[in-house]
């Protein structure tokens, strides 16, 4: 009997039942990958099996257990849904490196260091002690040679265990260490936009001492704007490259679409600075307060899309009110699609999807 893993998912490879996961038509001993990571990976195909919270926290539990390195990751652009408490609790008292990836999709002219004292700042917020904290860009490789050193500065000849939510990119964080480390091109673990595509703990012998990268799967985040919407939308929600920052300067009611996900209409009794960070395929819309209503009743997967026109049925919206104080430039967050930050005193209802999650933050940039 051969018993191998899937290279791509960590899922157990088997040639008997197509629709569960590690399904390959024929398994030999050179077999690497699953049908599903191949079509993947060749086809861009979606993933139809994905993992589940339960899967993913029988994984956690065990890495947790053993005496290794925990490098966690989270999104940059998704902050406060990835830097999730459940996952900080769990790794509190290990050896824990702090990587916010996708670095790529903030404007070039962020400060980095500035984004490092606000990540720092989040940390002491819930009393989270790390040992390092790192920027970097799995997609463009940047400051992937910085993490490398700190990584070999701080395992002491333990395995290296990546964690995190679904789709902050821990598998493709992997596959970009091992690009910038060895002679392998192409990517070796399958990543996706669908969150949980990683099945199964995937281990990759990389040191010389014999201990390895291993890959988890991701705990889904339940407050994240994907879970509600098809995958065909994806691409119009997920920034793929840099951000453009869209500035407006918002008089007393007037109101702001990021497509049909969200608005927000102010009250304010000054001019105030708007700033957009979102991906430059979400439609924004700019319109008078009193017009939203009937934006939402008219438009609503046509102009304001996404969500497109068959989604519409099974969603749901929920409003919240915001004061700022103007004292500092603040960021309101929408889970998963992006940010506003607001200078300027103003109050703020805001009509969101039920069941995802806005927050506001002092500025990151």
């Amino acid at each position: 009997m051969i018993i191998k893993k899937c290279k791509g998912c960590g899922a157990l490879l088997q040639d008997e039942f197509s629709e569960k996961a590690g399904f390959i038509p024929k398994l030999t001993l050179e077999s690497k990958y699953c049908k599903r990571c191949f079509r993947m990976m060749h086809y861009n195909e979606l993933p139809k099996i994905v993992a589940s919270n339960e899967d993913y926290e029988k994984v956690i539990d065990s890495v947790i257990a053993k005496n290794g390195l925990i490098v966690f990751v989270v999104d940059l652009f998704a902050f406060k849904a990835t830097f999730n408490k459940k996952m900080i609790d769990k790794i509190r008292n290990k050896n824990v490196i702090l990587v916010a990836n996708k670095y790529d999709v903030l404007p070039k002219s962020t400060n980095i260091s500035n984004v490092v004292e606000w990540l720092s700042r989040q940390c002491e917020k819930v009393f989270f002690k790390v040992d390092a904290i790192h920027i970097v860009s799995s997609k463009k490789g940047y400051y992937i040679d910085d993490l490398t050193r700190t990584i070999d500065m701080a395992r002491k000849e333990r395995d290296v265990y990546f964690v995190g939510c679904a789709n902050v990119g821990k598998s493709s964080l992997i596959n970009a260490l091992l690009k910038k480390n060895t002679s392998i091109k192409d990517d070796v673990i399958s990543t996706s936009n669908i969150p949980g595509t990683t099945l199964n703990e995937i281990r990759i012998p990389f040191f010389e001492d014999n201990k390895a990268f291993i890959d988890t799967p991701g705990l889904i985040n339940n407050s994240d704007v994907l879970n509600q919407l098809l995958p065909n939308t994806y691409n119009k929600i997920i920034p793929n490259d840099e951000m453009k920052p869209i500035t407006y300067q918002i008089t007393n009611d007037n109101a702001i679409f990021l497509a049909g996900l969200a608005s927000i209409e102010f009250k304010c009794k000054e001019r105030i600075s708007v700033i957009v960070y979102a991906s430059k395929n979400l439609y924004i819309h700019r319109c008078k307060s009193s017009n939203v209503d009937n934006l939402y009743q008219t438009q609503l997967g046509k102009l304001l899309n996404p969500p497109m026109e068959e989604e519409i049925k099974n969603l749901k919206y929920t409003d919240m009110n915001i004061n700022l104080d103007g004292r500092a430039k603040q960021n309101i967050w929408f889970s998963g699609f992006g940010f506003v930050s607001v200078i300027g005193e103003c109050e703020c209802k805001v009509k969101y999807l039920d069941k995802t999650e806005v927050y506001v933050t002092d500025a990151i940039i």
